[in-house]
């Protein structure tokens, strides 16, 4: 049996679009699945939870964005049971970092051979996490980009990307930077002025902005970029340029290190996302699960 979560909303679309190809692909095969189209996280997760209960299931397929599999990520990690993404949203981080097809016929075709890589994956706090878990103004972009108004206009013309780069910029012009102390591996560091703190078991997020430019997720240890110490100015027209060209940023500011365990304190609460969703604020624990992620590869 194979499980499918259809999010009809991503990509202007899109998602729908797949599975009806997809689907024409599993009944010419007659293969055996189960599907839910829309609904929320809570009752995607249910669908999940049940099927899994009642039956075998080889592998869970999101078709959607980030946001979407990050939610059915919770219920797969730490089991047997598979997870396949056939790309749809905005950004496609996972989609990308992993290099997973968004064609519906090679899909299927890998979707049915079974091929997985087991990865790491970020518990942050009781959440889990696949990309890049950050606090500060990288949280502050996933909850601008959200509830952009122009956010769909950009998808239904393929621009998705620039989501991204606009809230970047006006998070850039209006967050108020904070005092931090952060704990890697028992190691202590402390910041009066900390932009943001990315955690990566992967090196990007936002469309492809790459934050943990040494990040593997199958290294076991997340990598921890810390922007700090700098004037807004700097951030803007430095900083954020550097980061769009992908290349580590070795410069006074800018900090990278490596660990298994990380915890988080603020001076003020911080919003915290992973994923690109946000998931609370500070105080924050993150730690690597090692190969806790069973994922098929659709290259």
């Amino acid at each position: 049996m194979y499980l499918f979560i259809v999010n009809p909303t991503s990509g202007n679309g899109r998602a729908h679009s797949l599975w009806t190809k997809v689907e024409q692909q599993l009944q010419k095969k007659r293969i055996p699945y189960d599907v839910l189209v829309g609904g929320s996280e809570a009752s995607a997760r249910e669908f999940v939870r049940q099927k899994m209960q009642e039956e075998k299931v080889r592998a869970v397929t999101v078709i959607g964005g980030d946001g979407t599999v990050n939610g059915i990520l919770q219920d797969v990690i730490h089991g047997d049971t598979a997870l396949a993404v056939l790309p749809a949203g905005s950004g496609n981080d996972i989609a990308r970092i992993f290099g997973l097809t968004n064609h519906p016929g090679q899909f299927v075709k890998k979707l049915l051979s079974g091929e997985t890589k087991a990865v790491d994956v970020l518990k942050i706090n009781t959440s889990y996490g696949l990309t890049v878990a950050g606090a500060g103004l990288d949280a502050d972009i996933a909850q601008r980009v959200n509830r952009a108004f122009y956010k769909k206009w950009l998808n239904k013309i393929g621009a998705g990307t620039f989501t991204y780069v606009i809230g970047t910029v006006l998070s850039a012009l209006l967050f108020k930077p904070f005092k931090c102390t952060i704990t890697i591996d028992g190691d202590r560091y402390v910041a009066d002025t900390t932009w943001l703190l990315a955690c990566g078991n992967t090196s990007s997020y936002g469309g492809g902005l790459v934050i943990c430019p040494y990040a593997h997720p199958v290294d076991g240890v997340m990598d921890v970029t810390m922007l700090h110490t700098v004037k807004r100015g700097r951030v803007l027209f430095q900083l954020f340029p550097m980061l769009m060209r992908g290349e580590p940023i070795i410069t006074h500011g800018v900090t990278y290190k490596k660990g298994k365990k990380v915890t988080v304190d603020t001076n003020r609460p911080i919003s915290v996302m992973v994923d690109g969703e946000p998931i609370g604020t500070t105080p924050v624990e993150i730690t690597v699960h090692e190969k806790a992620l069973q994922l098929i590869l659709t290259k």
